[in-house]
């Protein structure tokens, strides 16, 4: 890693998700040097959305004066990162096939290293730690459900990346709900942040985001709280499986509902204890993100500085 005083350059990173936009400029060693978040539209295009937050990074860039080396972004849902774009992200309506780095090409021609939002925050795990973990299951738990999964300290991601896309796992207690992939009886329809956010809207208290749903949770609204921890325990169903499968050290839990994490991971624990084996369990501990809520922006930047020093 450089040192502050000789950086040559510096990297972008992006993480975009269904209603919110993270922004940000780190120096090589991985600190934050100018940051943006915003919140937009539910189902927003690519069209609408990408250069304003290309404008953003513009201003941030120009108040930096530093070249841009490249940029790390993220998306929820299965991206191709070779061509650049996403191609399965239920969350995001139409940005499907749409290439993204012709987006930044009038502030920079540096490369786009792009990434399935929960393989990100796995990323941010092994980033600027101490202790990185060596075999971990890294948890987004947020609008959408899913998971990064780290294997002897490397991130795994699956033939076409799709590794840890856990939300859309058919569970017997969502029975046939529609779920948004077009799919029926997923995890998601019952254990995601959108599904918990529309129960406790109907049972009186509006909740537009997942994070009303914590904050009601956090302010002592019982219903908030017992479908947080409803929810986890039915997302710790799916985890067991995993827990089984791979044996981690640690289940990571991340994304919004991480912000009521005692809470919530009470839910989870108790699902993985009761169905993975002993052995398993044995030594395993509950940790929140590493980066809290700059988890996702952290993973984005360590892609762009890692990418700096492939031969590829």
């Amino acid at each position: 890693m450089s040192d502050e005083s000789s950086d040559p350059g510096v990297v972008l990173a992006v993480a975009v998700g269904r209603s919110r936009s993270q922004a940000a400029v780190f120096d090589l060693a991985g600190r934050e040097l100018a940051g943006d978040t915003r919140d937009h539209e539910v189902g927003i295009s690519a069209e609408v959305l990408m250069p304003e937050v290309v404008e953003r990074m513009t201003k941030m860039v120009t108040s930096i004066d530093l070249p841009v080396l490249a940029i790390g972004m993220s998306l929820p849902g299965v991206v191709n990162p070779d061509l650049g774009m996403s191609i399965d992200t239920p969350a995001m309506g139409g940005w499907d096939g749409v290439q993204l780095a012709p987006y930044f090409t009038g502030l920079t021609d540096a490369p786009l290293i792009l990434a399935h939002d929960a393989h990100a925050l796995a990323r941010s795990e092994l980033f600027n730690s101490d202790h990185p973990v060596r075999n971990a299951l890294v948890v987004k738990a947020s609008t959408g459900l899913g998971m990064g999964i780290i294997v002897d300290g490397k991130l795994v991601t699956g033939a076409l990346g799709a590794a840890g896309e856990i939300g859309h796992t058919r569970i017997d207690a969502a029975g046939d709900r529609p779920c948004r992939c077009g799919s029926t009886g997923c995890l998601e329809t019952v254990a995601s942040g959108w599904a918990l956010a529309q129960r406790l809207t109907d049972s009186g208290v509006p909740a537009g985001h997942v994070r009303d749903l914590v904050a009601a949770a956090l302010a002592g609204d019982a219903v908030a709280r017992g479908l947080l921890r409803e929810g986890g325990r039915q997302l710790g169903e799916v985890v067991a499986t995993a827990v089984n499968l791979l044996n981690p050290e640690v289940v990571v839990i991340g994304g919004d509902m991480a912000g009521a994490f005692d809470l919530y991971t009470a839910g989870v624990r108790e699902s993985v204890y009761a169905r993975s084996n002993p052995i398993a369990t044995r030594e395993l501990t509950f940790m929140a993100q590493l980066h809290g809520d700059s988890s996702g922006l952290v993973g984005c930047a360590a892609m762009a500085i890692e990418s700096l020093s492939d031969p590829q």
